[in-house]
């Protein structure tokens, strides 16, 4: 049952790396759109780069689980630290180490094809990192403390960026869905191409997957009770510190961007997100609100 979900989780990051192309050529979602995405996301990266610069003596090595084309390795690589990265999917092992290459990183990162719960490295890293793929390991529960204990050092430590809450904040997806279906703003949004997206139209390929949707073993996640910085709370891990990004602000860019035909529209928005980012980020900081960021960081000492 695994194997069969590693295979599709395999073939659907091959396919989306050989198609990533065509997925910028028409965004569905603001991780698409670099301008955007540098400024969504800049507060979570400039976080993560913080973190890893106050422990930075003791951080010599780390893995990326799941590392897909191995940008947080690249970065890592920047600072000094020897960086390895595991994914299930060839194509982007095959990018990652290109891009390592073309950086002139070749030599400080190593990237590995493989399954992470059954990886071994040969050595035991100091750091333990994942951006976006622990909640796409089938029992993570289970399978997460022998991973700890073959991967890591004793002591060592654990960064990892996961989804945090699936879907928008109510309020906000009430204000979305009333404006939506307004007769001013209804016909200003693509409702075709979001259709698509959302899996209702064409997008699928003969195997069933939807690039513009969630990969196999993500579907397997999704819905879960608990996130994944819940689970690992629950395993016993002494947390040093946890924070959550992304209230509204990447809702509402896919809302004005993405799906807005109006180019006077798009423009207008893109001049409000740096004020948004920063509001979305001051937000974050209230655990009243935290709770429906979509991303979670949470780092962990074993």
């Amino acid at each position: 049952m695994k194997e069969d979900l590693n295979r599709q989780e395999a073939r659907f990051w091959d396919e989306h790396e050989e198609k990533i192309g065509d997925l910028y050529a028409r965004p569905h979602d603001w991780r698409f759109i670099p301008p955007l995405a540098d400024r969504i996301v800049g507060p979570r990266h400039r976080y993560l780069k913080k973190v890893l610069a106050r422990h930075r003596k003791e951080v010599q090595s780390l893995l990326d689980i799941g590392c897909g084309n191995g940008w947080f390795c690249h970065a890592c690589a920047k600072m000094g630290i020897r960086s390895l990265g595991v994914d299930l999917s060839p194509k982007k092992i095959e990018t990652a180490r290109a891009e390592a290459e073309r950086k002139g990183l070749g030599g400080k990162c190593l990237f590995f094809v493989g399954d992470a719960t059954r990886f071994d490295p040969g050595e035991k890293v100091d750091l333990l990192a994942s951006n976006g793929s622990l909640h796409h390991i089938p029992d993570l529960e289970k399978e997460f403390p022998g991973m700890v204990e073959k991967l890591l050092r004793p002591g060592g430590l654990m960064l990892f960026s996961e989804p945090n809450h699936e879907g928008m904040p109510p309020g906000l997806q009430r204000f979305l869905t009333r404006l939506s279906n307004s007769s001013l703003f209804g016909s200003w949004f693509d409702k075709e191409f979001y259709a698509q997206v959302a899996g209702e139209g064409e997008g699928q390929n003969p195997e069933g997957f939807h690039l513009r949707g969630e990969s196999p073993a993500g579907l397997e996640f999704a819905g879960a009770h608990r996130t994944v910085g819940e689970v690992l709370k629950g395993l016993g891990y002494n947390l040093l510190e946890e924070r959550y990004f992304h209230l509204f602000a990447g809702h509402l860019a896919n809302a004005f961007y993405v799906f807005m035909k109006p180019r006077a529209v798009k423009l207008l928005f893109r001049a409000f997100l740096p004020g948004l980012v920063l509001l979305d980020t001051w937000m974050c900081r209230s655990p009243r609100f935290a709770r429906h960021a979509e991303e979670g960081v949470w780092f962990f000492r074993a």
